[in-house]
């Protein structure tokens, strides 16, 4: 089976559609998305339109839980990143309401296991940023396959024995000025937990990402594409949302139009 595994779209639209037509010419069979369909970003609705028609299984991701009204009201209070979620959550339809609340917060099938975040507590949206962070997770789940997303990167951390590697670091940290796959051999013996960064809402590598994975071949390859900045900021603006200011930066110096 070769699937195509994506993450945090926060309601961008051109960009999982992007990423959705990249999979298909790549032949991937199944669709998985591993949550935050909602957040951020300019067209909601158009954005759960696309995973809910598009993906064969999906998961629950913390904007979504918030927008859906089923996160805990304490947490919302202190992070002002809802702000947008709970506006969103007023156009959705009650359908979309319900179809988020029915979402669980992990998928497993027999050639891997998925969260939104981190895999000890999938429901307390932890991050896999460091070390430590990925040893937790491997020491709480048996499996030797997981994907994840939410921290907006992609990553791919490799357990062989005791020794624990972040492959790729050095690329993978880096903007994508083109299209790109960074494709490898899942090794006899090792345990992986990979992130599949973020297809609308890119940090610092300023693409959109996701991955593929083939278990006939036991291949993994990271797809990293560029897409119109540009127009995703002028969306953006049109929509009368918000950018902070780290990101309106970055995104203006992507799209040659950085700010003097």
């Amino acid at each position: 089976m070769k699937y195509a595994i994506m993450s945090d779209a926060h309601s961008n639209p051109a960009a999982l559609d992007l990423a959705l037509r990249d999979a298909r010419r790549r032949k991937c069979e199944m669709f998985v998305f591993l949550g935050d369909t909602t957040g951020y970003g300019y067209d909601v609705k158009s954005t759960l339109k696309l995973v809910r028609e598009n993906f064969d299984a999906v998961i629950l991701g913390n904007h979504d839980s918030v927008c859906s009204g089923a996160e805990d009201g304490d947490l919302i209070r202190i992070n002002s990143h809802y702000d947008i979620d709970r506006s969103q959550g007023q156009v959705l339809s009650k359908g979309d309401i319900r179809w988020l609340r029915s979402l669980k917060h992990t998928y497993e099938n027999d050639d891997f296991i998925c969260a939104h975040g981190d895999f000890v507590d999938p429901a307390g949206w932890g991050y896999v940023i460091e070390p430590v962070e990925a040893l937790g997770s491997f020491m709480s789940c048996r499996r030797d396959l997981m994907f994840c997303g939410h921290t907006h990167h992609a990553c791919v951390w490799e357990l062989v024995g005791k020794r624990l590697a972040n492959r790729f670091e050095d690329r993978l940290g880096i903007p994508a000025t083109r299209f790109e796959t960074i494709s490898f051999k899942l090794r006899k013996g090792g345990r992986y937990i990979i992130n599949v960064g973020s297809v609308g809402y890119p940090r610092y590598d300023l693409c959109c990402s996701y991955a593929i994975y083939d278990s006939k071949t036991g291949r993994v390859a990271i797809r990293r594409l560029p897409f119109d900045f540009k127009g995703y900021i002028m969306n953006m603006i049109a929509a009368k949302i918000d950018l902070p200011q780290w990101l309106s930066e970055i995104l203006m110096a992507a799209s040659g139009r950085a700010r003097q």
